[in-house]
């Protein structure tokens, strides 16, 4: 980079923004974007591809609707009020993480609105495909608090690299303990997947980390300035790797506890472990190209469910439930904050 580049670089860095970037496609990527990017046919081709998918889940299944009904009007209420409250806990640990990343690369801010960011994003990411709430968290920051966005979206990189190692961890520890030498094959299938794509991430760590800037010399200055802030963003963020890992555990275990009151207001035996098991591989399952893993998440619970012991037309209704608090909860409650909150307009 040039004396002058770098010279407007830090100058820019110091101010939080970033140096003007034109898109391929033209739009201007602002935050009230997001809701005109809902009306695309990309969006609804995703949602018709998850449908599809949960139509298929349901006719495998075998689903007898008067046993459905029969096992929701058994429900024991606390248990699932105990799973929602679980649920809930997974917001401020998330929050309280993002915030220590921002800090790391020295911007402090108050958890309670990076929180509410969090869940905005969530919401996104639970209606429109490409995992574009994301991005939309560092927009929102940018245009609140007027931070870098390219350095901000490097935080947002790291909280990605922290979930996938700690799920795939969580899913071979947990896996060797609740199956014990009883492997099944998809599950081998899972691992190797997930194993692969951390070395890809690692390693792609490693190579941008070692040569990024590098690679980036033959590029304009102001993408060099981008990728800098960037990659500064992403490599500050692990200065504490315990802390980062204790609130990623701690995010995590938020979950496994609302999928072990979800199981358990059924009457369903099932242990914490299991539950923390099911919830490593139903979450990698969030990778399909659908809002919010649409289908393909419902599609793991028969699939992991029935290892345990649980027939696959109660594992559907035990996914129901949860997806009732994880997926629908936040559609249902995240479109009034979207659409009504500052924040989100």
């Amino acid at each position: 980079m040039t004396a002058p580049a770098a010279t407007a670089a830090l100058a820019r860095d110091r101010a939080g923004t970033d140096p003007p970037v034109e898109h391929a496609d033209g739009a201007d990527p602002t935050p009230e974007n997001v809701g005109r990017r809902f009306f695309t046919w990309r969006t609804g081709a995703s949602f018709l591809f998850g449908v599809a998918i949960l139509a298929w889940v349901v006719r495998s299944s075998a689903l007898d609707p008067a046993d459905v009904i029969e096992k929701l009007r058994a429900i024991d209420l606390r248990w699932y009020a105990l799973a929602v409250g679980s649920y809930l806990t997974t917001f401020p640990f998330r929050g309280l993480r993002w915030q220590r990343l921002l800090a790391h690369n020295g911007t402090r801010l108050p958890v309670r609105p990076l929180t509410e960011v969090i869940f905005l994003s969530w919401f996104v990411n639970s209606v429109m495909p490409g995992k574009v709430g994301d991005v939309y968290r560092a927009y929102l920051l940018k245009r609140e608090f007027g931070l870098s966005i390219s350095r901000t979206v490097g935080t947002v990189l790291a909280e990605r690299v922290a979930d996938i190692v700690m799920l795939v961890s969580v899913l071979g520890i947990s896996g060797a303990i609740v199956l014990g030498d009883h492997v099944d094959p998809r599950i081998t299938r899972i691992l190797e997947f997930g194993w692969a794509g951390v070395v890809l991430m690692l390693g792609g760590l490693w190579v941008m980390h070692r040569y990024g800037s590098v690679i980036v010399r033959v590029l304009p200055a102001r993408i060099q300035e981008t990728y800098h802030r960037f990659a500064g963003g992403t490599f500050a963020s692990f200065r504490n790797p315990h802390v980062l890992a204790l609130l990623t555990a701690l995010a995590w275990a938020s979950e496994a506890g609302r999928l072990y009151c979800v199981v358990r207001s059924l009457g369903v035996a099932i242990t914490p472990v299991e539950s923390l098991f099911t919830v490593a591989a139903i979450s990698l399952a969030l990778i399909i190209p659908t809002p919010g893993g649409l289908g393909g998440v419902e599609a793991a619970f028969i699939g992991v469910m029935p290892l345990f012991g649980v027939p696959p037309s109660v594992a559907i209704v035990v996914a129901f439930l949860d997806r009732l608090i994880s997926y629908y909860g936040i559609i249902a409650t995240g479109l009034p904050a979207f659409v009504l909150s500052r924040r989100g307009r």
